[in-house]
């Protein structure tokens, strides 16, 4: 694992394609060297003419290209991992079918969680660990006590999700293997500056 800052897509953040695209490519150019595509709502064809186009990017940008949940889509474009959140195919199954084929990311949201899945992820993420929209669905943010329980427990890197802005970050990392972020990128107006001032927080 040779990255601390996991960037992870919302193209409903954007008012086209092409500006969601320039976002990533942005990102990535300016440091960020692992991107997640995780598009929930496209059908299967939307979604892997999407993932091929970034795959493009994160190849242009030396970044590895992680599909979330689709392993048949990250098999079709040659990605580098798959995250797969709790509802979808478990870890050990993904390991154990296509070996090293994938890096493996999981999504936890508790304790219990987060020790099953790193039994047989490579990393995974825990949050959310601050409000935030996109995280709500998983109730009352876990704070930072409840992630360094996680870090202490679990046998891979642990990446805080949710919430995390400039003002926390050195809270968080003090906690974890690094950061995943949505809108604390892709939402900023200077994604430039904006991946300037993280990747100085966590010192690279």
């Amino acid at each position: 694992m040779n990255f601390k800052f996991y960037l992870i897509s919302d193209r409903k953040l954007f008012s086209s394609e092409e500006s969601f695209l320039n976002a990533v490519d942005t990102a990535l150019k300016t440091g960020i060297k692992a991107f997640q595509l995780r598009e929930k709502d496209m059908t299967t064809r939307e979604f892997y003419f999407l993932a091929k186009k970034l795959r493009e990017i994160t190849r242009r940008n030396d970044a590895l290209f992680f599909i979330n949940d689709r392993v048949d889509v990250a098999m079709a474009v040659e990605a580098d991992g798959v995250h797969l959140p709790q509802n979808g195919l478990p870890p050990d199954i993904v390991k154990k079918v296509w070996k090293d084929k994938f890096l493996i990311g999981v999504s936890t949201h508790s304790l219990k969680e987060a020790i099953e899945s790193s039994e047989w992820a490579d990393f995974i993420t825990f949050g959310p660990v601050f409000y935030t929209p996109s995280k709500s669905q998983y109730g009352e943010p876990l704070g930072v006590e409840i992630l360094k329980k996680v870090k202490s427990k679990v046998r891979c890197p642990v990446f805080a999700v949710g919430g995390i802005k400039h003002d926390n970050m050195k809270t968080v990392f003090s906690h974890c293997d690094g950061v995943a972020l949505i809108s604390g990128i892709l939402a900023q107006s200077n994604i430039e500056e904006a991946v300037k001032q993280y990747l100085k927080i966590l010192g690279e």
